[in-house]
């Protein structure tokens, strides 16, 4: 259902909700490279290559070499980007609020405490 309402509400401005979060990754945490956003939304990097190639070609994201290692391609998002996802921010907000506004911070902190140790899990093997 929010998976739903999120791509419902995004479609409009051209995006789903996979495209919407690695567009917003990408500007909060700065440049990363398609393995390093394959690994954190655990998808394959031919799967995740394929999305960050479809958001270059609409301009939004740009790849560059790596100083560290030229063979690395960093993708970070344009400005035309940030100026998309400050107009997707309240879909998603309101989409977000639809299943959890109703929890108290407690609840909350413990639901994020959750799924951290769940994600490291998963991070670990």
């Amino acid at each position: 259902m929010i998976r739903r309402a999120l791509d419902d509400g995004l479609r409009p401005h051209g995006l789903n909700g996979l495209q919407y979060t690695i567009l917003t990754l990408v500007r909060d945490r700065g440049q990363m490279s398609s393995a390093e956003l394959s690994r954190r939304f655990f998808v394959t990097p031919q799967t995740m290559n394929e999305s960050v190639t479809a958001l270059e070609r609409r301009g939004l994201i740009v790849r560059r070499e790596s100083e560290a290692n030229r063979r690395i391609l960093l993708a970070e998002v344009t400005d035309e980007a940030r100026a998309l996802l400050r107009e997707c921010d309240g879909i998603a907000d309101a989409a977000e609020r639809a299943v959890f506004g109703d929890m108290d911070r407690a609840e909350t902190e413990r639901l994020n405490d959750l799924l951290r140790a769940r994600i490291a899990r998963l991070r670990d093997g």
